[in-house]
């Protein structure tokens, strides 16, 4: 079923936003991209012969937004390592469709591993999620895009949603994983790590 792990995770990620995180300005903007990519998902619209998910150029948008906040020099790797991500993803799906035969091991498998696996080798920290969305969003223009040939594509299918939401996931899971390793790290360190002995001072004048 097509959209299952989009909406069933999207749902979970907005429990854990709602009742763990702290009451921020950043927990109700997280809340309300996250019910809106659940609504706006399934919507499309239509120009030519190519569809677009509304959910998908809102997703676009507010990826945009998160990174845009850096200079232009901080902008320019994050740019080069979405291109190369694109690239990647453009390339698994083109291959696929060349030889269905290795979606046997797995179809999200095969199309999440090479993307998720770029990423976490050029990127670190949340930004790494993000970029890899922004990423993946362009590759699938392209491949819409490059078997188009003048027929209907439906850009940002539900499809697409899975893959992403998958990923997504993957990535964050990891770069929460981390953070939480090199906090417990910190405090075994602190623990260990004897206090340094002061020597008696003597007071030559007492």
């Amino acid at each position: 079923m097509d959209g299952f792990y989009f909406y069933w995770l999207g749902w979970i990620v907005f429990g854990l936003i709602t009742f763990f995180m702290p009451k921020t300005i950043f927990r109700a903007i997280s809340c309300v991209i996250v019910l809106a990519l659940l609504l706006l998902a399934p919507l499309t619209l239509t120009y030519a012969h190519y569809s677009f998910s509304v959910g998908f150029l809102f997703l676009l948008v507010c990826c945009y937004a998160a990174i845009g906040q850096r200079s232009v020099k901080q902008l320019i790797y994050p740019v080069v390592v979405s291109i190369v991500i694109a690239a990647v993803y453009f390339g698994v799906q083109v291959f696929i469709r060349m030889d269905p035969v290795v979606l046997l091991f797995g179809s999200y498998v095969v199309q999440l591993v090479p993307s998720v696996c770029m990423a976490l080798l050029l990127l670190r920290g949340y930004k790494r999620s993000i970029i890899l969305v922004i990423g993946m969003m362009h590759g699938e223009v392209f491949v819409q895009i490059q078997q188009s040939q003048g027929m209907p594509v439906s850009i940002g299918s539900l499809v697409f949603w899975d893959l992403v939401a998958l990923s997504f996931i993957v990535s964050i899971s990891i770069t929460w994983i981390t953070v939480v390793i090199q906090q417990l790290e910190k405090r075994t360190v602190t623990r260990h790590i004897p206090p340094s002995s002061i020597g008696n001072r003597i007071d030559k004048h007492a």
